[in-house]
């Protein structure tokens, strides 16, 4: 079994740890602590990908190449 946790520091507890242990209660488990890139910082370093986005928040703000549906549609799509 595989889980991912993504917590700021200050969640790191004792209700943390307990969690962990009962999960994999009698197994050997590999910790790894990475920093997490901000999704947004990411999105925007690429030059192409942040003017598209740009002009994708723009689009929305002056109501152009917004497209709307109702629930009905919406759960025609899935069912």
């Amino acid at each position: 079994m595989e889980v991912t946790y993504r917590l700021k520091p200050d969640e790191l507890n004792d209700d943390f740890f307990r969690t962990v242990k009962q999960m994999f209660v009698g197994k050997e488990v590999a910790i790894t602590v990475e920093e997490v890139q901000d999704e947004t910082e990411y999105l925007l370093s690429n030059k192409a990908n942040r003017e598209h986005l740009l002009q994708a928040v723009e689009d929305i703000k002056h109501g152009r190449n917004v497209h709307t549906m109702s629930i009905e549609e919406m759960e025609s799509m899935i069912g």
